[in-house]
């Protein structure tokens, strides 16, 4: 493709050529400045130039002008043109293809805002691996994330339009992280309207809107400044504590992953305990809780309570550990989602 480098590489070569035209003829031919450069423009745009020039020097120079400046005002106009065509169709192509592929996607996630937060949360997918939608009304934001290579659309996530775009009704969640509480809201009550079963998790920056936004329809919202206050706490009355699950979840050089599998009714392991699966020895997870359909967390289940049907394992270990877990249930494919 055509770069503005290399068109503005050529205008200074035009410019070049047009000075030496118009230096040459005042100096071979005695021309005015003006005249000298409308003979030199009338050569190299092939217009013609009427009376040939009277000195030899002058027809030299007319034929050096004709050679060099035609080929290349030619190669300018056309470099011009060029890049002109091929950033409009890129672009048309590009914003094709992306609604395309986001047109395809299923049980992936839509962020809503993409400011620091968004940003942030977006990073974590990507570790996690998760298919996602950016949704943002900034011309530079969705810029930005098109330079990251992620999927994204402009516009006003507050529209029914865009979250229906952004494949609402088939996304599994929706992180509404707009910068204003108000347009959270509005983004909230948006979605769960229009997709009744879709997880929302909602940022609230004071803590006058966590209320509204669980009225809007959201099933967890986060305060990032009452997390961080927290976290600052935890930093300061309790250091070692703070280090230890930096280490764990990644600051460090072990990295665990803590994970939700729901048991589907087919799944091999309904029915048996914890203890004749033999997880730990087997794969070196852990299972540190499970919810049952009611609701009940058990937090330190007993070995030799039984896998039900809908039951959430909540699981910890490395990502091979987690992995072994999933092979472990069912080495042809995993039975969790």
């Amino acid at each position: 493709m055509i770069s503005f480098k290399r068109i503005l590489v050529l205008m200074a070569v035009l410019i070049v050529i047009a000075a030496a035209g118009t230096a040459g003829f005042s100096l071979f031919e005695g021309y005015g400045v003006l005249g000298a450069f409308y003979t030199t423009v009338v050569l190299i745009s092939t217009v013609g130039m009427g009376a040939a020039p009277a000195t030899a020097a002058g027809k030299l120079l007319a034929v050096a002008l004709i050679v060099v400046g035609v080929g290349t005002l030619i190669y300018f106009f056309g470099s011009i043109i060029r890049f002109l065509v091929e950033g409009y169709l890129g672009e048309l192509l590009g914003e094709r293809s992306m609604k395309k592929k986001i047109s395809g996607l299923s049980e992936h996630y839509i962020i809503c805002g993409y400011g620091r937060v968004g940003e942030q949360v977006a990073r974590e997918f990507d570790k996690a691996g998760a298919t996602f939608v950016v949704v943002d009304s900034s011309n530079d934001t969705i810029a930005r994330c098109k330079e990251h290579g992620r999927l994204c659309l402009e516009g006003n996530a507050t529209e029914d339009e865009i979250l229906a775009a952004a494949g609402l009704n088939r996304a599994k969640g929706l992180v509404a992280c707009v910068d204003s509480d108000s347009d959270n809201v509005f983004v909230t009550l948006s979605a769960r309207v229009m997709a009744p079963d879709v997880w929302i998790v909602a940022r609230a920056n004071v803590e006058e809107s966590i209320g509204k936004l669980e009225k809007a329809g959201a099933n967890k919202v986060i305060s990032p400044y009452g997390i961080g206050g927290r976290e600052m706490a935890t930093l300061m009355l309790k250091p070692m504590v703070s280090d230890y699950l930096d280490f764990m979840t990644g600051g460090g050089e072990l990295q665990l992953r803590v994970e939700q599998f729901i048991l589907k009714p087919d799944n091999s392991v309904i029915g048996k305990s914890i203890k004749e699966l033999q997880v730990r020895r087997e794969t070196g997870a852990i299972i540190l809780a499970v919810r049952k359909p009611g609701g009940a967390f058990d937090t330190n289940p007993d070995p030799d309570a039984v896998l039900e049907e809908n039951d959430v394992l909540i699981t910890v270990g490395t990502p091979d550990e987690i992995r072994s877990l999933e092979n472990l249930f069912s080495p042809s494919s995993s039975p969790f989602s």
